[in-house]
C-alpha cells in the first residue's frame, strides 16, 4: 500500500523595467553633494500572497564612485521568500551587470547592491549603456508562496493490467489485422507490426521484397494448426498454456521463427522429462534444432547413465543413423573416463 504526500509552493514572477531619462545630467549634478541622493521608481506588484507592492531605489554617494540599487517592499512587516535579479538593458536590449540574490526576510531596509554599477564606467560608455541619456534598470522578481502540504485520502493502487493483456485482447478481437496466415485448412489473421517485432523471420518477410509483403498473405507449411495457434499465443502474450504437452513440436517452431525465449522454455521443459528411455531421442532433437542447452544437459545425463542407455533401442539407431552425433557422444564419454581416471590417481 502506498500513501502519497506532497508539498507545493506557487511562485509569482514579474519583470519590471524602470526608465530614467536625463541620467547623465542627474549624476553630474550630484558630484558636489555630501549626503546620499535617492531616486525612487513607481510601485509594482507580483500578485503573490499577500499582495505586496514593491519599488526600486537608486542611490548615489552611498559608495564613492558607485551607483547603488535596492529592492524595497512597501509593507515592511511581511516576511517574503524571494529571488530577484537586477540588471540594466543596453542599447542593444541586452542584459548588463546582472546580479542575483535570494532572500527570506521582510525587506525592512531593502535588499540590493551598494556597488551595482560603477559611475565612471557608465559615463565612459553612455552611448551604449544609456542611449539618449536614458538608463533602463530592470528587476526580475520571483515571489514564492508558503508551502501547502497534502496527503492523498486513499491509498494508491497500482493497476494490475499489463501490456500483454492488451495485446491478447488485440489478438482475440482481430481489430486492425493486416495479414492473413494460412496453416493447412485454417486461416488466422494477425498484425504485421507485432509479428515483425517478435520474430526476425516475420520481419524479413514484411520488410524485404518478398511475396508475403506484396500479398499480405503468409502460408505456414509443415505445422499443425493447434501448434501454430500456440505460437501466435506466445507472440502476443509472451506466455503459453500447457507448454509441457507440446514442447517437442513447439521447439521446432520456436527455432524456425527465432523465438528465443520460447525455445529456451521448451529446452527447460524437455530437460525435466529426460529419462533413460528418451535420452537419445532428446539428444537427436536438440542437435537438429540447435538447442544447445538441452543438448549439453542430455549429453551429461547419457554419460552418467551410459550403462543403461546402451541397452535401449534408440542407442542402436543413434549408432547406425547418426554417425556424427554418435562420434560426439563417444568423444564426450572418453573425455569423462579420462578425467575420472586422472582424479582417482590423485
Amino acid at each position: 500500500m502506498e500513501i502519497l504526500g506532497y508539498s507545493n509552493s506557487q511562485k509569482h514572477r514579474i519583470v519590471y523595467k524602470w526608465k530614467i531619462n536625463e541620467i547623465i545630467p542627474f549624476i553630474e549634478s550630484t558630484k558636489k553633494d555630501e549626503e546620499i541622493v535617492k531616486l525612487r521608481s513607481s510601485n509594482f506588484t507580483t500578485n503573490g500572497k499577500p499582495e505586496n507592492s514593491w519599488y526600486l531605489e537608486l542611490q548615489l554617494l552611498r559608495e564613492k564612485g558607485w551607483i547603488s540599487l535596492y529592492l524595497h517592499q512597501n509593507n515592511k512587516e511581511n516576511k517574503v521568500r524571494s529571488k530577484f535579479e537586477l540588471f540594466i538593458l543596453d542599447g542593444k536590449n541586452e542584459k548588463k551587470f546582472l546580479k542575483t540574490a535570494y532572500e527570506n526576510s521582510n525587506f525592512s531596509k531593502g535588499h540590493g547592491f551598494s556597488k551595482f554599477l560603477e559611475t565612471k564606467r557608465l559615463l565612459e560608455n553612455q552611448d551604449d549603456l544609456s542611449p539618449n541619456e536614458t538608463l533602463t534598470i530592470c528587476v526580475e522578481l520571483t515571489i514564492y508562496d508558503n508551502y501547502e502540504s497534502l496527503t492523498t485520502e486513499y491509498p494508491l493502487q497500482t493497476p494490475h493490467r499489463q501490456i500483454t493483456d492488451d495485446l491478447k485482447e488485440l489478438y482475440d478481437s482481430k481489430m486492425n489485422s493486416d495479414v492473413i496466415l494460412v496453416v493447412g485448412d485454417t486461416i488466422y489473421t494477425a498484425h504485421k507490426l507485432i509479428l515483425s517485432a517478435r520474430s526476425p523471420v516475420f520481419l524479413a518477410m514484411f520488410t524485404h521484397e518478398m511475396k508475403e509483403k506484396k500479398e499480405n498473405t503468409v502460408t505456414i507449411p509443415d505445422i499443425d494448426p493447434e501448434i501454430f495457434e500456440k505460437i501466435l499465443e506466445f507472440i502476443y502474450t509472451d506466455s503459453i498454456n500447457d507448454l509441457d504437452a507440446d514442447a517437442e513440436c513447439l521447439l521446432e517452431s520456436a527455432n524456425k521463427y527465432q523465438l528465443l525465449k520460447l525455445k529456451s522454455l521448451c529446452e527447460e521443459s524437455l530437460s525435466k522429462s529426460c529419462s533413460i528411455d528418451n535420452a537419445i531421442k532428446l539428444m537427436i532433437l536438440a542437435d537438429l534444432y540447435d538447442a544447445n542447452q538441452l543438448f549439453e544437459y542430455v549429453l551429461e545425463f547419457i554419460i552418467k547413465s551410459i550403462k543403461d542407455v546402451i541397452k535401449t533401442p534408440e542407442y542402436g539407431v543413434l549408432e547406425e543413423s547418426y554417425p556424427l552425433l554418435f562420434s560426439k557422444l563417444i568423444k564426450k564419454l572418453v573425455t569423462s573416463i579420462t578425467f575420472n581416471d586422472s582424479t582417482d590417481e590423485k
